[in-house]
C-alpha cells in the first residue's frame, strides 16, 4: 500500500546567492541532533492527532459506552435499516469508508450499521475547526467515534491527508465524508478531490456508503418524539482506484459510486 504522504512536495524557493545577515540572538545551545528533531516532530504530530482515542483500554471503554449506552438511546428515537451488509464482508481492510453528510447523527447511524468487529477499526476523520474547535465535542468524538482532526482547509489540509494514510497503514478502517460540510436531509454535494487523492495515492479499498433519511427525527428538526425516525443505510459494492487514475476521474467515481449505494 502507498502511503498517502509519500507524494513528493514541491521544490523550495531557491537559494539566494548573498548570505542572510546573523541574528542579533545566539542559539541558547547546540542546533538539536537529527534523532531530537524526530522526536521534536513526533510529539507535535502527536498534539495534532493525539493517539489515546487508540489505546487499548480506551477502546474497551468505548465499546462499553456505545454499546451499552449511546445505542441503546437512539434506538429509542429512530429505526435503522440496513442494506448490503454483505459488503463489509467484500471489502479488504484496512479501508476508507465514504459517505454523504446529511444529519447530526450520521456518524452514529454508520457506526450502529456496522458489524462490531468492523466497527472496533474504524476511525472517523472530523472537522477541525467545527468538532475540534471545541474542547468537549471534540473529546466526547475521540472517546465514543475514535474521531481525529481533519483540517477542511488552509495549509493543514495536506498534513491531514497524511496523517489518513497513516491511520490506514497502523491497520484502521478511516470513516471520511468527502462533501467536506454538512447539509441536513440532503440533497448531496459535490465530493472534495481529496478523496480521489486518497484513494489513488494509498491504494486502499473504498466502501461507499448512503444515507437515507427517511422520516426525519428530533435532530433533523422534527418536534414530536413519536412516530420514531426513519434512517436507511445502504452499503455498496467496494471500490480500487487503480493507479494513474486522474485525481478529478477518481472523485467522480467515488461520488457516483455513493449515490448507486
Amino acid at each position: 500500500m502507498h502511503d498517502a504522504h509519500q507524494k513528493h512536495s514541491p521544490p523550495g524557493p531557491q537559494r539566494l546567492e548573498a548570505a542572510e545577515p546573523e541574528s542579533p540572538v545566539l542559539p541558547s545551545r547546540e542546533p538539536p541532533s537529527e534523532r531530537e528533531q524526530r522526536r521534536a516532530e513526533r510529539r507535535a504530530r502527536l498534539q495534532r492527532f493525539p493517539n489515546w482515542p487508540r489505546m487499548r483500554p480506551v477502546r474497551w471503554v468505548r465499546r462499553l459506552l456505545v454499546s451499552g449506552l449511546l445505542f441503546p438511546f437512539l434506538r429509542i428515537g429512530y429505526r435503522l435499516e440496513v442494506r448490503g451488509r454483505a459488503n463489509f464482508r467484500a471489502v479488504e481492510q484496512p479501508c476508507l469508508i465514504i459517505s454523504n453528510h446529511n444529519m447530526h447523527l450520521d456518524q452514529s447511524m454508520l457506526l450502529m450499521a456496522m458489524p462490531s468487529a468492523f466497527r472496533q477499526r474504524v476511525a472517523i476523520a472530523a472537522a477541525a475547526t467545527d468538532i475540534f474547535g471545541n474542547r468537549f465535542r471534540g473529546f466526547f468524538s475521540a472517546l465514543l467515534g475514535n474521531a481525529f482532526p481533519f483540517a477542511t482547509r488552509g495549509s493543514g489540509i495536506r498534513e491531514s491527508l497524511e496523517n489518513v494514510g497513516r491511520m490506514l497503514d497502523d491497520g484502521w478502517n478511516v470513516l471520511v465524508f468527502p462533501e467536506g460540510r454538512l447539509t441536513v436531509n440532503g440533497p448531496m454535494k459535490s465530493f472534495k478531490s481529496g478523496i480521489g487523492f486518497l484513494a489513488r495515492e494509498t491504494g486502499a479499498d473504498v466502501l461507499p456508503v448512503r444515507i437515507d433519511v427517511l422520516r426525519p427525527g428530533f435532530y433533523e428538526g422534527k418536534w414530536l418524539p413519536h412516530p420514531r425516525a426513519r434512517v436507511r443505510v445502504n452499503i455498496g459494492k467496494p471500490v480500487r482506484i487503480e493507479p494513474g487514475t486522474s485525481y478529478s476521474e477518481a472523485t467522480a467515481r467515488l461520488e457516483q459510486a455513493v449515490r448507486d449505494a
